[in-house]
């Protein structure tokens, strides 16, 4: 007969995750995090002619989003809702690792970002943000010649 056993994290566990998530707030400059209760998953991304910064963010209607610039930071802010319903009979979670509230993430962005130009398109639950440089921003290949 098998018995099922409760295991308890460790406090080494316990200091691993919370020496994780200080890493991840002091040593990333290029994100800051504000009082919401989850954050989306990011990527940023770059090739010769732009920047992009992609952001899942399934279950939010595009009407709950708000994208800012101030000062050279870019704010991606939103609210996923909780589907309720007043129906009886009420449910009974026994699992749920949904993520529901506002959320708010801000990114600094380089002085090489085309900040006039800056687009913003929303498929599928993908936030897509286009950031292009600068002309003087791109490099400039000089071509070696000899004598």
């Amino acid at each position: 007969m098998s018995s099922l056993t409760r295991k308890v994290p460790s406090q080494r566990v316990a200091d691993d995750v919370f020496s994780s998530y200080l890493r991840r707030m002091f040593d990333d400059p290029f994100t800051t995090t504000s009082s919401g209760s989850w954050m989306p998953a990011v990527e940023v991304s770059e090739t010769n002619e732009v920047m992009v910064l992609t952001a899942e963010l399934p279950g939010i209607e595009e009407k709950a989003l708000k994208i800012t610039i101030d000062n050279n930071v870019l704010t991606i802010a939103g609210e996923k809702e909780q589907e309720l319903t007043d129906a009886p009979p009420a449910k009974n979670y026994y699992l749920s690792e949904r993520f529901y509230g506002a959320f708010q993430r801000s990114f600094a962005l380089p002085r090489t970002v085309d900040m006039e130009h800056i687009k913003a398109a929303f498929d599928k639950g993908i936030l897509t943000v286009t950031l292009p440089k600068l002309p003087q921003a791109k490099g400039k290949v000089i071509e070696v010649t000899g004598r």
